[in-house]
């Protein structure tokens, strides 16, 4: 009996040490949610510059075939990778009824200096600038999609 009771002790004991631990890894994932601190100054403009892009896209209007959502999607995923967690906006992914070519074209051209930006930092950052600069060539290919779809169905 008192051997059983040792086990259940036991058993108990463990998942309090597992639950401790999960309750640990979940707050760290919160904090890191936090604006990163040492961000190479380098990088700064290039994250300027897609707040910017991002900022441009959310007013393009929603008629691209989806490609302007994809396309902020990833930018976000790259602000995230440079270590500015992107600032969310209610209405981001729908944008209205009206295309803005030109907030499409403003977007496109920031997304462009943000690689610009990233490729003339000498900075590789642990590998950080060659993903947020990958991330921002898929988004300017959705961009670039987009904008093919627009012309194909005549609202661009």
């Amino acid at each position: 009996m008192q051997l059983r009771c040792k086990a259940m002790v036991l058993a108990f004991a463990a998942s309090l040490s597992v639950s401790s631990v999960v309750s640990r890894a979940e707050t760290q994932k919160a904090k890191g949610a936090a604006v990163q601190k040492d961000v190479p100054a380098e990088f700064q403009a290039a994250i300027s510059e897609m707040q910017n892009a991002k900022s441009s896209l959310e007013r393009a209007g929603d008629k691209w075939g989806g490609h302007r959502v994809k396309a902020i999607a990833f930018i976000d995923q790259a602000l995230r990778v440079a270590g500015q967690p992107p600032a969310a906006s209610k209405t981001e992914m729908d944008s209205g009824p009206k295309d803005e070519p030109a907030e499409m074209q403003s977007g496109t051209t920031a997304l462009q200096n943000a690689e610009s930006d990233f490729e003339r930092s000498g900075n590789e950052w642990g590998g950080r600038r060659a993903k947020a600069m990958s991330l921002i060539h898929q988004a300017l290919e959705e961009l670039q999609l987009g904008i093919d779809f627009a012309k194909s169905h005549g609202t661009y």
